[in-house]
């Protein structure tokens, strides 16, 4: 038995998952499973591929065998052993208005029998001015993204709302939430899903809003976010889907301002600053004139950081760092060098170096005192023969 919605609803220029769950075979099935996707009306095979037990491991991989994918549109979504056969659309067109897809699912050790799934039919909503503007938020604020839908008719059983990170598979859901619905305004809801209980359903599902907040923001909460809608009704389920985009803001801040030693480079001033966007540093000597010589600058995004180098600076004194993007400014002070360790490491080997040096007075010292012992005995020696004689 195979499980897809009746209808689906997409936005133009966006990822769109054609959805396919199937109730056969059991999840230790060790033979191969193809999956077919169809166009129906053209009757045209779009993708299809083989997911197989590789042979290649010690221990039981399965990889995927691509065997059609028309225009390279198409890509894998659900795994095959946890009975999901879903692929994803890219780019979702015009063109893909109202067509027609079945899935179909063939097992290696049942080769007279393949599942077909019903007819799912594409709705493709035409792209919007602002689709392209990300929503924005500023790090421990909230943010509310809107995610928008037909309203479930009277008769509907049950909205399901999913919203994903990154990717619009379940292991990226962040929020999994069904209001059962019940005469007149009466509804039960079940949360199944509530990462890190960040997320709430604020939208009025009775008139198509699923818009949730999301608190706390953390810069690391900058992605895509996928929105998906399924309303029951029956035994008929209809989804919409659509994807934006969050951009976390934060004000340029130094973390970290010290002087090290770099092998082969000498002295180097290190200011690291987390912010985003990108702070510009700027570094400033003692006299309030800016400094160019020997700085760098380096960004890394997946940690939202610039880090910022002064190398051998030509003259001692107190250097500052200044960071700055469009949300604040931080700046910080260092004195140089009595920060700095090649100027530290020549105090500590002076100071080593006093006990060899009275080492070194005390035998020269001593070698005079016998020398001068030995020439009185010598001379004392000599007058004695002289007396003899």
């Amino acid at each position: 038995m195979i499980e897809t919605p009746s209808r689906l609803t997409g936005r133009e220029g966006k990822t769109t998952v054609l959805i396919c769950k199937f109730t056969h075979p059991h999840p230790g099935y060790p033979g191969n499973i193809t999956v077919t996707w169809k166009e129906v009306r053209a009757n045209v095979m779009l993708y299809s591929y083989t997911n197989y037990p590789s042979l290649n491991s010690q221990n039981v991989v399965f990889e995927n065998m691509i065997h059609q994918n028309t225009n390279e549109r198409y890509q894998v979504l659900g795994n095959p052993r946890e009975n999901d056969a879903s692929i994803i659309i890219k780019q979702l067109s015009l063109h893909d208005n109202y067509q027609q897809y079945i899935c179909l699912v063939n097992l290696s050790h049942y080769p007279n029998e393949t599942s077909q799934s019903s007819i799912q039919t594409i709705t493709v909503v035409p792209a919007a001015r602002n689709d392209l503007v990300p929503v924005s938020g500023k790090k421990g604020d909230s943010a509310t993204l809107p995610c928008a839908f037909n309203p479930p008719e009277w008769l509907s059983q049950s909205v399901t709302v999913l919203w994903m990170k990154e990717s619009p598979d379940k292991e990226s859901t962040i929020l999994n939430q069904t209001r059962f619905l019940r005469a007149g305004s009466h509804y039960i809801d079940s949360v199944t899903v509530n990462e890190g209980q960040r997320y709430e359903l604020i939208g009025n599902l009775t008139q198509g809003d699923a818009s949730i907040r999301m608190r706390d923001l953390w810069l690391n909460d900058s992605s895509d976010y996928f929105c998906r809608v399924h309303v029951r009704i029956d035994n008929q389920e209809n989804v919409t889907q659509d994807v934006l985009r969050l951009q976390v803001d934060a004000p340029a801040t130094i973390l970290e301002l010290s002087a090290v030693r770099e092998n082969g480079t000498g002295t180097v001033i290190v200011c690291r600053v987390v912010g985003e966007p990108f702070a510009n540093i700027t570094w400033v000597d003692d006299k309030g004139s800016p400094v160019h010589r020997g700085t760098t600058v380096t960004r890394e995004p997946g940690r939202h950081q610039t880090l910022g180098k002064l190398r051998n600076p030509a003259l001692r004194g107190t250097y500052s760092c200044v960071a700055e993007n469009k949300h604040g400014r931080d700046s910080r002070q260092i004195d140089f060098p009595s920060t700095d360790s090649n100027y530290s490491n020549f105090i500590v080997g002076m100071l080593c170096l006093i006990p060899l040096i009275k080492f070194l007075l005390l035998l020269v010292t001593g070698i005079i005192l016998f020398m001068k012992i030995k020439g009185s005995s010598i001379c004392l020696c000599l007058f004695c023969d002289l007396k003899q004689e």
